[in-house]
């Protein structure tokens, strides 16, 4: 029996599933889904569509479509007043000029479209939903992770539709330098944790090398073999893939600087990097982060804008940043009321200058096994008081101990030292926290 139609069959909305009727060879080319709306509603206007219904389109010059119905909604254009109200999952209706055309890309299908008049569910945020800010569990670089976010995530928080109207492109790299210690393994796993992306793909340096030839660029290739795959299949709708470099340093090398006898494999593996960073088939969906001690031995291509152009410097922490990084590691002593009344953790930051987050840390374990020794019995064999150490605590004199005889900075001026040098009336300088240097300068001699 055929479905007969009247005005009350007009339809508010439809939304169709879209994809490439000849696969081979797919275009990548954007379909702009408002010019496709006016487009197909002049064409198909006045015609009838059903739940499933399959049609043919041809949008411009670019290949043809095949479209096939998803859902329907019409309004009873005879109750049309304040209790007129949209009937939706009706199994047929009539394009009309006023009907509101959605394109939802089919699943697997490459088609890139853009515009507001794709389906609205595509967009999922960067951020998982249980990341709570407030136990970032670092301490002492509010700052840099600040300026991180900013730089490198603002624009993926953004629908694709509204970056695409900006003409923006996401941030592919960053490379987080600075001395041993200071945090930058602690900070990338946290951007790992915070991001709603797939599982990250964390690689040392030296793991990339290999004996045979062509080996270490294969390895690089496989890092973004996932990416790549899945960028051709959803494009702007791929999640987000996570690539933690450590020891950046050991492969990314400035080209062409090696000496006599060298096989120029790092070279090749530079090269193969900057071609899936930013070669000719660019990918969307990657966030490659380095971390080295020694920028200054980075290929200067990777730093460029477009490649590896977040750098952030995790320097040594403030006083402010050392009682953050203190308070961390001194958080399950408060918790479990072993941490006695009289340890001040301003004062200890006080004492603290120069030190690296990895260094405090260290000084806390220290101060620990200080306060651990008082219920060592020195005999024969080592034992302990099972019923005394219940009543262990970590006193002041503990973390004195520690600063004074186990934990000394490795990085910055020591001011007892530089005492016995610089008299009144000197100028100190500094070049960087990790390159202490002074320049001495007196009325006879300049040191």
């Amino acid at each position: 029996i055929p479905y007969r139609f009247d005005e009350s069959s007009f339809l508010s909305s439809i939304t169709f599933e879209a994809d490439f009727l000849q696969k081979s060879r797919p275009s990548q080319d954007p379909y702009n889904t408002d010019e496709m709306s006016e487009e197909l509603t002049n064409f198909f206007y006045d015609h009838a569509f059903s739940i499933d219904q399959k049609a043919v389109f041809s949008f411009h010059d670019k290949k043809l479509l095949l479209m096939e119905v998803k859902s329907l909604s019409v309004i009873d254009v005879g109750l049309l007043g304040p209790s007129s109200k949209a009937a939706t999952n009706v199994s047929a209706g009539v394009i009309t000029r006023n009907t509101q055309v959605i394109f939802e890309k089919a699943d697997g299908s490459v088609l890139n479209l853009t515009g507001s008049a794709k389906g609205k569910a595509t967009h999922q945020s960067i951020i998982s939903k249980d990341w709570d800010f407030t136990k970032l569990g670092i301490g002492g670089l509010d700052k840099e992770f600040s300026n991180i976010v900013r730089r490198a995530f603002a624009t993926r928080l953004f629908p694709a539709d509204i970056v695409n109207k900006m003409g923006l492109r996401h941030v592919k790299g960053i490379l987080l330098h600075g001395p041993p210690g200071t945090g930058k393994t602690l900070m990338a796993r946290q951007i790992g944790k915070m991001l709603n992306t797939r599982d990250p793909k964390i690689i040392s340096g030296p793991e990339v090398l290999n004996k045979f030839v062509g080996e270490s660029e294969a390895n690089i290739r496989k890092l973004f073999a996932e990416a790549e795959e899945e960028q051709k299949k959803f494009g702007d709708n791929s999640a987000l893939h996570l690539i933690i470099f450590d020891e950046f340093d050991a492969v990314c090398k400035s080209r062409y600087s090696y000496s006599t006898g060298g096989t120029g494999v790092q070279d090749s593996v530079v090269n193969q990097l900057l071609a899936k960073i930013d070669g000719v088939e660019q990918l969307n969906n990657v966030l490659l982060i380095g971390m080295t001690n020694r920028r200054d031995l980075i290929d200067d291509a990777l730093l460029r804008p477009g490649r590896l152009e977040v750098q952030v410097e995790i320097g040594l922490p403030d006083e402010k940043g050392r009682v953050q990084i203190l308070e961390i590691h001194t958080s399950k002593m408060r918790e479990n009321g072993v941490l006695a009344s009289d340890v001040d953790l301003k004062e200890v930051a006080s004492q603290t200058k120069n030190f690296t987050g990895a260094e405090i840390e260290g000084l806390v374990r220290a101060a620990q096994s200080t306060a651990m020794n008082r219920f060592i019995k020195m005999t024969n064999n080592f034992e302990i008081d099972p019923e005394g150490a219940q009543s262990i605590m970590i006193r002041r004199e503990d973390f004195n101990h520690a600063i004074e005889h186990d934990i000394k900075p490795a990085f910055g001026p020591s001011d007892d030292n530089l005492e016995l040098y610089v008299a009144e009336g000197t100028s100190l300088f500094y070049l960087s926290p990790s390159k202490p240097f002074f320049l001495v300068l007196t009325d006879h001699m300049c040191f």
